[in-house]
Parts: C-alpha cells; structure tokens; sequence
C-alpha cells in the first residue's frame, strides 16, 4: 500500500514538471545545475530545508546576477524559485528522486526533473540523471552525476550532461560539469553546516563568485 501510494505522489509529480514544462517559463541559470540545484553533484535538498543562494557573475555577456531559494518538499522532491536580473526573467525548478543511493551499495540515485541546465538563454528543459558518490576516507570523496536533457521546443533533440566533484575532509571542493553546451569549473568552502561560499569560472572564461545559506526548519526553536 506505502509503495503504491509513493508511486501515485511520484505520478502526479511528474505530469505537474510536464505542466510546468508547457507554460515554458523563462530560464536563466548559473553553472551550478541541473536545475540551479546550487551544487555540483546536483543533488536534492533535504526535507524541510531551505536553501537560499546568489550568483555573481559581472563579466558575462548573458547574465550577471541570479538569485534562488530551493525548498526540500519531501525526502524525494524538492522546488525551486529564482530570479534572473538581466534578462528580469523568473527560474523555476521540480526535481524528484526515485531512487536514493545509499552508503555501500553500488547502484547509484536516480534524479528526475525539469529546469534549467544550462547557462544563458531560455532553456527550460526536461532530464534524467544518475548520481554516486563514493568515499574513500573521512577526508576525501569523490561525487559526480551523469545524464541526458533535452530542451523542451526541441524535445527530438537531447544533449549529454555530466560533472564530478573531489571532496576534501567535507569542506573544501573542486568541481567541473559540462551541460551539454560549455564547461564550468570551481572551487566551494563550506565554512559551516549551513553557509558555502563558491568562486567559479563560468564557460571556462568568466569568473563568478556564489554564497549559498541552508536554513534547516525541522529543527525545534
């Protein structure tokens, strides 16, 4: 019974993404996606967490500011929404999460959605990810994802997805993706168990800076 009503909420998720997919709602996005996740592993946010985060980006001929707030709706699906000041454009999100990886097993999570994965442009689009992480110690780990979109008004025509993160005692990270189009590289602090602070370079050639703040409201006052 559990799984079958888990199966129906996952349903009507998805038919809401193909929804949202339909009303082609602006996108403009930083490199930190798919979907503005505000990591480079893509990753959910977890139940009741709030992640708010901005992206500086001066020099880049597409967009130099976004902002977003992304929302842990369930331990599978999270939300978000943002805001792109050049092109005074809204960013939207839905991601769920079928399949979770999990520590020692070997298959890897799987992630659904629809958003933004790609930098500049109104690109709203639909993907399918998988994500693994893999520990090797208490000071170094290693996380990527792999994937497919496709750009909803060419649905016929879907591109590769990738990226990969190395994890240094579980503050500091060097990361690259490739959203099918260019490649993006950085560098995150995670100074504490709620702010990361990020300096990327976005497209190889335009430099960024990102602050990401995650408000846990599961936690009793």
């Amino acid at each position: 019974m559990k799984k079958s009503r888990n199966l129906l909420k996952i349903s009507i998720v998805i038919a809401g993404m193909f929804f949202i997919t339909n009303k082609s709602y602006a996108q403009e996005c930083g490199p930190n996606c798919p979907a503005c996740s505000g990591g480079a592993s893509g990753g959910l946010i977890a139940k009741n967490n709030l992640v708010v985060s901005a992206l500086g980006m001066p020099t880049s001929d597409d967009e130099y500011a976004v902002v977003n707030a992304r929302y842990g709706v369930f331990k599978w699906m999270d939300v978000g929404v943002g805001y792109a000041f050049k092109a005074q454009k809204p960013i939207w999100s839905l991601r769920v999460q079928p399949l979770a990886e999990k520590e020692g097993k070997w298959h890897p999570g799987i992630i659904v959605g629809t958003g933004s994965v790609r930098t500049g442009g109104n690109d709203q689009s639909v993907y399918g990810m998988l994500t693994k992480t893999v520990e090797f110690s208490e000071k170094f780990a290693l996380q990527g994802y792999v994937g497919a979109a496709s750009i909803f008004k060419d649905f016929n025509q879907p591109f590769f997805l990738t990226g990969m993160s190395a994890i240094f005692m579980e503050k500091f990270t060097l990361f690259g993706s490739y959203d099918g189009k260019n490649f993006h590289e950085g560098f995150s602090w995670t100074a504490n168990d709620h702010l990361t602070l990020s300096a990327l370079m976005i497209e190889t050639k335009y430099p960024a800076l990102s602050v990401s703040y995650r408000f846990d409201l599961s936690k009793k006052k």
